[in-house]
């Protein structure tokens, strides 16, 4: 996959995705950005953001972590620390970590692509996902195929929409998480979902800041995979963004997820660049990027 990223670029989007992660208890520590959400399932919602070229000096750096360590500690938490190649002294950063004995998890790769370009790309997936709701339904039936985008979500709306999750209660579970997460952002977070004779079958979130507009908690219901319904959903939400000034998409995806990887890579998005965490503790089960 092409990458094209700078490092400004790159240190921006981290902080547009930290932003988009809504947690209701933050610490900035010399410039370290500290959150914790033990009841969000997501890594960005209790991890740090360090500052920008933290690793240049070991010392500084070291008196950080330690105030760090000591207050999630202090919560019952652990230790998680973002590290990105955005920053030239990642490297630095990374052994320092891994010399306190912080494990690597979860390498995620950051990707964009232009709003139009992905809502262009996407079309003849929504017209294949016609095809397959065609196919499926009763002899002589016509299948009605839509899609909504809201701005503004919440724990409500997402209720309704995780019923694409079906018997899946961690999926389920994750989606109501993005509606208590994105709430309090008010219009600048999107909630999309595509429906199918009335039966929600995909749901994901978009949150637009500066001209981007960042996707989030991307899902299909297990009997529609593979048949178009998250192409559909992503040029509901890039058309949706495109009218709010949101010119650019970014998305975070783990590097061995591949078929995600396939599916954004052929709507065009390329890496910016990649990041992972360094954990001092072993990971909660059911814990996203």
């Amino acid at each position: 996959m092409t990458e094209h990223g700078t490092p400004a670029q790159g240190r921006l989007l981290d902080e547009l995705a930290a932003n988009a992660t809504v947690a209701p208890v933050t610490r900035l520590v010399d410039g370290w950005l500290a959150k914790t959400a033990p009841g969000l399932p997501f890594r960005r919602a209790n991890a740090v953001l360090p500052a920008a070229g933290a690793g240049t000096d070991h010392r500084a750096a070291t008196a950080t972590l330690d105030v760090l360590e000591a207050w999630y500690r202090s919560l019952g938490g652990r230790l998680l620390v973002q590290v990105s190649a955005a920053d030239p002294s990642a490297d630095e950063l990374d052994r320092l970590l891994a010399q306190r004995g912080a494990e690597v998890e979860a390498p995620v790769d950051l990707l964009v692509a232009d709003t139009r370009g992905v809502a262009d790309a996407a079309a003849h997936a929504v017209d294949g996902l016609g095809v397959v709701a065609e196919e499926r339904a009763a002899p002589g039936a016509q299948p009605h195929l839509s899609t909504t985008v809201t701005a503004g979500v919440s724990v409500e709306w997402a209720t309704h929409v995780a019923a694409a999750h079906g018997p899946d209660e961690a999926a389920r579970a994750r989606t109501l998480a993005y509606g208590s997460m994105l709430a309090g952002l008010g219009p600048d977070a999107l909630g999309g979902g595509v429906i199918i004779d009335g039966e929600v079958v995909g749901v994901g979130f978009a949150v637009l800041e500066r001209g981007w507009a960042g996707i989030f908690g991307m899902a299909t219901a297990p009997s529609w995979r593979r048949s178009g319904v998250a192409a559909t959903l992503l040029a509901a939400l890039a058309h949706a963004a495109a009218d709010r000034h949101g010119l650019r998409l970014y998305l975070q995806v783990e590097t061995d997820n591949e078929p995600a990887q396939a599916l954004y890579a052929g709507l065009g998005f390329t890496r910016d660049h990649g990041y992972h965490y360094r954990a001092t503790g072993p990971a909660q089960p059911g814990q996203g990027c």
